[in-house]
């Protein structure tokens, strides 16, 4: 049977041609005059205004009349253009994921969201989105598989507001960044202040009479600097609620609902067999208290509008024997680590850069500036160095921790690593035929001591490249020849 997308596609395909009204708004502009005889000038010419609205509008009805929907037992197919058509057909045993978005302010007009992927394509391109009514879209997803209730599998970590709150803190974008920043800018506009209020009375003894206010203005700027990078990171966080809000996950042996959201409420249904790997995603403090983020890597779920998680912030207890329909395996101690000998390998480069400022720091008071009294300068310059010591003591404090939990198991079906990227850490789980590539590296010392780089690619649509420092070299090789 053919179907069509909602009427409201109309619209959209009309906006392709927007630039049209160009010309009804140059006439206008050419007549535009408050007299009588501009009033019946423009409206004289009207005609000419609906004319191009009306081709705006023929365009975009004709785009949508031909855009025609064609479902049979086995697959989807998509027609739409009409001078070059162009035919899309999915088979339904390829769709690793399919999801419906509904929008708050679409609900009364029952306009409805369709994405289906497959695992061809790349760069997270979408296979398939349509726009259709209500009606259609169950239609549409009926054909794809979905959780059946007496096999739903029971007792998977359940998420809770609580979870998704300590989410959306830790996820959001530059949360340490922002407070970061915020500090830089809350301490340094009182040194700003003292910087130039010096400066000026050695230009004129009248300097504090001149410019009090200028003066009294430099804090004051500094702070709302400060605080509009803690309210963009407030704001992220207030997003990532209203995208992750009233999280629910559900599951059988072949496949996974996860929905989620306020504003647009997404449903996903993804089929397990298409999930590339998972990984459970940490920062310091969540590996302290021993919690993790499941993310996994499957075509169609998570791309620009939201992260691809399974289950927002969960216990590492939570994580039983019930979660391993989910891809989730209790890799315990890892066969291939790297020894407490690759320290420098891990935190050598942010251990050489706070050596070097403090070496700079201390030379610093050999600087003579005869413009600024020695105080003020000491205090630059111990402003500095603090606000560059602090990133760099936490990314120490980073790879020490990723020294003693790295690794890499090998199981007869599957592989488990560990690993850090940034100030992140990162527990990917992967059948062993998703993984691609694997790769042994060495630099100079690193042959010297006769210890490697394992990196190893998965599949997926996104790069997937995970690495681990500061193996042995003949632990690499039996790495090597087990999954080649």
């Amino acid at each position: 049977m053919i179907y069509h997308e909602h009427p409201l596609r109309i619209l959209k395909y009309s906006l392709k041609n927007i630039w049209l009204l160009i010309f009804p708004l140059l006439r206008g502009v050419s007549v535009l005059s408050f007299n009588p005889k501009g009033i019946y000038a423009w409206i004289k010419g009207a005609w000419f205004d609906i004319a191009v609205i009306g081709i705006i509008l023929v365009y975009g009805f004709i785009r949508w009349y031909f855009s025609q929907i064609t479902l049979t037992d086995n697959a989807i197919t998509h027609k739409n253009g009409f001078i070059f058509r162009i035919q899309r057909t999915i088979p339904f045993e390829s769709v690793s994921s399919a999801a419906t978005e509904t929008l708050f302010f679409l609900i009364p007009f029952k306009a409805v969201g369709i994405r289906c992927d497959t695992r061809a394509g790349f760069f997270k391109s979408t296979d398939l989105k349509l726009l259709v009514t209500q009606k259609t879209a169950d239609i549409i997803m009926n054909h794809i598989p979905d959780v059946k209730i007496e096999k739903a599998i029971k007792g998977i970590p359940e998420p809770t507001l609580t979870s998704v709150a300590l989410f959306s803190v830790f996820f959001s974008s530059g949360f340490s960044g922002a407070v970061y920043i915020a500090a830089f800018f809350f301490k340094g506009g009182d040194i700003a202040k003292d910087i130039i209020n010096f400066a000026m009375k050695r230009i004129t003894m009248q300097a504090e009479q001149i410019y009090p206010k200028f003066l009294g203005e430099i804090p004051k700027a500094a702070v709302i600097a400060g605080v509009f990078f803690i309210a963009a990171w407030f704001l992220s966080f207030v997003l990532n609620l209203l995208v992750y809000a009233y999280f629910k996950i559900s599951a059988d042996n072949d496949c996974i609902n996860v929905s989620f959201g306020l504003v647009k409420r997404r449903r996903h249904r993804i089929k397990t067999e298409h999930i590339n790997y998972v990984d459970l995603r940490q920062n310091l403090i969540m590996k302290i208290c021993r919690a993790v983020a499941v993310n996994i890597s499957c075509a169609g779920f998570g791309y620009k509008s939201h992260l691809p998680v399974l289950l927002p912030i969960s216990s590492e207890q939570n994580l039983d024997s019930r979660s391993e329909i989910l891809g989730i395996k209790n890799a315990g101690i890892m066969k291939y680590r790297p020894k407490p000998t690759a320290f420098f390998s891990y935190t050598g480069i942010p251990l050489l850069c706070i050596i070097l400022i403090a070496v700079l720091h201390h030379f610093s008071d050999y600087l003579y500036f005869p413009d600024f009294l020695p105080e003020i300068t000491e205090e630059i310059f111990l402003f500095l160095a603090v606000m560059a010591y602090i990133p760099l003591v936490w990314l120490v404090m980073v790879k020490t921790a990723a020294l003693f939990t790295s690794g890499i198991t090998i199981y007869p079906d599957s592989i488990v690593l560990r690993c850090a990227r940034g100030t992140r850490f990162h527990t990917v789980i992967a059948k062993r035929e998703n993984v691609i590539m694997v790769q042994i590296k060495q630099n100079p010392v690193q042959k010297l001591f006769k210890k490697c780089t394992v990196v190893l690619w998965l599949c997926g649509e996104s790069r997937s490249r995970y690495k681990v420092k500061g193996l042995k070299l003949s632990e690499g090789r039996e790495i090597l020849s087990e999954l080649c």
